[in-house]
């Protein structure tokens, strides 16, 4: 995207490093010998630039009116004087100096204390460094929180088109102790904030941006390996309105305009998309906090039917049976091991259910105690008749939900002579999910001869899905 106008002059930018060397040319009449030539050497620095609206600036060329430093192939700026100079102007202009630099590139070195180690970032004056520890292979970052749009952008980016190593970042602040006999150490330790903009999964940062204590500098620290045009593109998009706008303005760039001399129509239609972002904003917002209140109750469910044992398991499959409207009592609060777990009421019908789990595939004893319930509830205090039971079962919890059997009992022959329905916990969820509250029923009471009730929303049925499952062929009463 070019952000040149019909006017505007290309943005200075400082490239820490040596410019580009053009391919050798192909000599007529030489030859490089036998066998296969040699891969071309990809070399640093392969951007438009002047499609970008940009004008690079290398090593030995002026830096002062630089609009920012782009450190890509060797860690931080190469050499101090350009730094120094850019910094200046930067600082005679009152603007922010803005670097985005490189980390990891190069030897790496291994220690007891730190482990692997890849050259880091040399902060400026007194600030000390950020290290850099290669991490391993497969690792997923994710976004920060409280990022501003540019970080934002520039996260997004980065998680899009991902380097080929992350590092995990660590500001070192320089520790400047006094010789033997010194009263005090001049000048002190800087002091500065290396802000997260990318995370991996144990929380430290992958990609962040370092700020001095009172502001004057950003340094957004990315791996190296980060895709040249990427980072230029977000440069001139975002970094630069947003922290260094009058670059932009030197530039007369068409990114940055005077709110002061925009004609009505313009000022009108800026306002309406202002409005609608902040629309966008809320509606956002109030669609997370749905989302979140969804999880809420969803993530302890679906933990529990997919992976619960015990009381969790047997929570999850009194809500399961709750949400499809039927009455359930908790039996174990009552009678104690005595009895089943629950005691499930819906449409005129009663039913004992046990719930188990196994880590592998269930043993065939499990149903004999809903059975052994089934003949001691007659006995108990206080009960009346019920129609039969159902066992529920969450079996194979070692494996993913979608390497497990379908069915709990794969033995046919055994299945079909079972006296009493077994259900697996996972088919239970997969009907809680899907809200399909006539499969839950049909499979817990049989055909109860009772329509969906009407509070009960039931979803649309695509015509072309396959049909959910119905009542297990091995259920009697």
């Amino acid at each position: 995207m070019s952000t040149s106008g019909p006017s505007a002059a290309p943005i200075p930018l400082h490239i820490a490093g040596e410019p580009p060397a053009p391919p050798a040319p192909d000599v007529i009449g030489t030859s490089a010998g036998a066998g296969r030539r040699p891969a071309p050497v990809v070399r640093p620095g392969v951007v438009d630039w002047a499609a970008l609206g940009v004008e690079p600036r290398w090593k030995d060329q002026e830096t002062g009116d630089c609009a920012a430093v782009l450190s890509p192939f060797l860690g931080p700026a190469t050499g101090l004087e350009p730094y120094k100079r850019y910094v200046a102007g930067a600082r005679q202009r009152g603007e922010t100096a803005l670097v985005v630099a490189c980390t990891g590139a190069g030897e790496r070195r291994h220690n007891v204390f730190s482990g692997t180690v890849a050259p880091g970032i040399h902060l400026p004056r007194f600030y000390g460094s950020i290290s850099a520890n290669p991490l391993p292979a497969g690792v997923s970052p994710e976004l920060a929180d409280g990022l501003d749009h540019a970080e934002h952008d520039l996260g997004t980016r980065l998680l899009n088109r991902p380097p080929d190593t992350w590092f995990r970042l660590t500001y070192l602040k320089e520790a400047r102790s006094s010789r033997p006999g010194a009263a005090r150490v001049w000048p002190p330790p800087g002091e500065g904030e290396l802000r997260p903009i990318l995370v991996d999964g144990l929380g430290d940062p992958v990609a962040g941006v370092w700020v001095p204590a009172g502001g004057g500098a950003r340094w957004f620290v990315v791996p190296h390996g980060t895709d040249h045009r990427l980072l230029v593109e977000w440069l001139v998009q975002h970094a630069l309105p947003a922290y260094v706008p009058g670059a932009l303005t030197r530039a007369r760039s068409t990114l940055v305009r005077d709110p002061a001399l925009a004609t009505d129509a313009e000022a009108r239609l800026v306002e309406t998309i202002a409005e609608e972002q902040r629309a966008h904003e809320r509606r956002h917002t109030e669609l997370q906090q749905q989302l979140a209140a969804l999880r809420a109750v969803a993530d302890p469910l679906r933990d529990g039917l997919l992976f619960g044992t015990g009381r969790p398991l047997e929570d999850a499959v009194h809500d399961v049976l709750v949400a499809a409207g039927a009455t359930v009592t908790r039996l174990d609060d009552v009678y104690g091991t005595k009895s089943a777990d629950l005691l499930a009421e819906y449409g005129g019908r009663r039913v004992l259910v046990e719930v188990k789990s196994a880590n592998n595939r269930p043993p065939h004893t499990l149903p004999d105690k809903l059975l052994k319930h089934l003949n001691t509830w007659p006995g108990l205090t206080g009960t009346e008749p019920v129609d039969g039971g159902v066992l529920v079962v969450n079996h194979q919890i070692k494996l993913q939900p979608a390497q497990r059997d379908v069915e709990v009992y794969t033995d046919r022959a055994f299945a079909d002579a079972l006296p009493v329905p077994v259900i697996g916990s996972a088919r239970l969820f997969d009907w809680w999910r899907h809200e399909d509250w006539d499969a839950v029923r049909h499979a817990v009471f049989g055909d109860t001869g009772l329509a969906s009730p009407p509070e009960i929303a039931v979803p649309d049925v695509d015509s072309k899905a396959p049909a959910r499952p119905g009542l297990l062929s091995r259920l009697r009463w």
